[in-house]
């Protein structure tokens, strides 16, 4: 029994044994991942430029940073809750089946790079790097700097996640000419030029892109910018296959120098496939007397492109604009759908909250619009704006609720057609172009009319309300239940089915998630009742 009792103590003694050697294995081998040559850490307080970069002798400054890089890449930790001075390069880097190069804050709090007077990133001509959990900052767009805060140029399967730009005259993130990169709950805040810009040199160069999550505010105008806009939210310029999901964008374009075309919260020009969804874009502006300043914009050259589920408020341009300047490619094959604007076009002259201007004055360069089961709400300015050089075709406007205590229309409607609308003023009958009813201009203007009746209601779409906005949060887009129909609607079934008239596909489901697909048609606006 004894030798029994033995036996088992040098057993648990062996065990005991076993498990320490493996503990100080597994220590000693994160201890040497961590003090890898392709793992480098940066501190302000305790590093020193004659370090290595590794765990136990970080490096101090980022110009010691990026010699190191240049010899050879790594992973990059900054010592959370410190400021690095100047900019981080990572140039030429490409993937050859390695793991992603991570660029994130080590420790506790988020680490910030002060970029001055230049960029706080730059990534050129990259593969696979993920910057992350970083704060970046410039002098300001009008006390030194004159760059982006984050630069993304030439570069391909890359992501930037979690980080905020600030204080730089251009943009605070840049794309330019890359392909299949990810930017997820960036805060691009009091910039100059634009919040989130994508650019391609080509449409080929650029594209692939999504972009979720991400605020831009208060970015509002490059005092150096003087022929053309500034002050934007969130741009797009010649790619294809762009992404916009659950974005904000609020008070840009405030401060653009300039009169003239102006800025607007989100928007796309001269590209293909570009979704916006699921976005709020709210009380952005433009500089006095200047154009623009709205919410979403179409702008010259964009094809195939939708704006669904999104929510336009009190911008001082339009809520939803459909543009064509002279020399873009031809504007064809987009969608408005399922959206809201509310008491937008506050201040911009001839601005309405549904905006068509075609600078080409050729028709056949604005063409093809599917604007469907929106909410478009106006107390005092038009509901939809047609500037005088607008010509247009095949526009259909179908199922949506046009509510109006002023003119429905202002200018010349050159090229659209409405089917299926519920029109609705609180305080009188509806006045469209001088027409005392509805009834009255359908007859004139053969509007409203399918297959000889009158297919448009002047109705109180009886709606729950009320309708005044606040929301910020994306993601509590469904809580505004005053944008729904009551159960006694009298437009409740009363949807055109814009299928069997247009050959459009029609999305999945409403503004609130309810699947529409096996009961279209339903109802105008962006409800689908229960």
């Amino acid at each position: 029994m004894k030798n029994l009792f033995n036996w088992k103590m040098k057993y648990s003694y062996i065990i005991i044994v076993f498990f320490i050697i493996v503990t100080f294995i597994s220590c000693w081998n994160k201890d040497q991942n961590r003090d890898s040559a392709k793992v480098y850490y940066i501190d302000a307080e305790r590093g020193d430029d004659k370090n290595n970069g590794r765990f136990k002798n970080p490096v101090r400054t980022i110009d010691r940073l990026n010699e190191l890089i240049a010899q050879k890449p790594g992973n990059i930790f900054f010592e959370g809750s410190q400021i690095f001075d100047g900019t981080l390069r990572l140039t030429n880097i490409k993937d050859e089946g390695e793991d992603t190069i991570r660029i994130t804050s080590s420790g506790t709090g988020r680490a910030l790079i002060n970029g001055g007077d230049g960029e706080a990133v730059r990534i050129e001509n990259c593969s696979s790097i993920r910057i992350s959990n970083i704060d970046t900052k410039g002098d300001g767009r009008k006390t030194g700097n004159r760059t982006n805060g984050i630069s993304v140029v030439n570069s391909r399967d890359c992501i930037v996640e979690m980080v905020t730009a600030y204080g730089f005259q251009k943009s605070g993130l840049e794309l330019l000419d890359c392909r299949n990169i990810k930017v997820d709950n960036v805060t691009a805040n009091d910039n100059g030029f634009c919040g989130i810009h994508v650019m391609g040199t080509a449409r080929n160069t650029s594209g692939n892109i999504v972009i979720t999550n991400c605020k831009a505010v208060n970015n509002a105008g490059d005092p150096t910018k003087l022929d053309n806009h500034s002050g934007n939210g969130i741009l797009v310029g010649v790619s294809d296959s762009v992404l916009i999901d659950h974005c904000t964008a609020t008070d840009n374009g405030w401060d653009m120098p300039r009169l003239g075309n102006g800025p607007v919260g989100i928007w796309a020009w001269e590209s293909d496939n570009v979704i916006i969804q699921y976005c709020i874009s709210y009380r952005n502006k433009t500089s006095k007397e200047a154009k623009d300043g709205g919410g979403f914009d179409f702008d010259g050259g964009v094809t195939n492109s939708i704006i669904q589920y999104c929510v336009s408020y009190e911008n001082e341009g339009a809520g939803y604009g459909l543009f064509q300047f002279p020399g873009a490619s031809d504007w064809s094959n987009n969608i408005i759908r399922y959206c809201i604007s509310y008491n937008d076009a506050t201040t911009t002259d001839g601005a309405g909250s549904i905006f068509v201007w075609n600078g080409s004055e050729i028709s056949s360069q604005l063409t093809k619009c599917l604007i469907h089961n929106n909410i478009i709400i106006n107390s005092s300015a038009p509901l939809i704006s047609f500037e005088a050089a607008s010509r247009h075709e095949d526009f259909l406007f179908s199922n949506n609720i046009f509510i109006s205590e002023t003119e429905v229309f202002s200018g010349t409607n050159i090229g659209s057609r409405f089917l299926g609308n519920v029109w609705w003023n609180p305080s009188g009958n509806i006045s469209i172009m001088e027409c005392g009813s509805l009834d009255e201009w359908s007859r004139i203007f053969n509007q409203e009319i399918l297959e000889g009746r009158l297919i448009g209601n002047e109705t109180d779409p009886r709606l729950k309300g009320p309708f005044s906005l606040t929301i910020t949060d994306p993601y509590k887009l469904k809580d505004l239940t005053g944008y729904k129909l009551l159960p006694d609607s009298p437009v409740k079934d009363k949807g055109l089915d814009i299928r069997s008239i247009s050959g459009w596909n029609i999305p999945e489901q409403d503004f609130f998630g309810n699947e529409i697909s096996e009961r279209y048609p339903a109802e105008p606006g962006i409800h689908v009742m229960d």
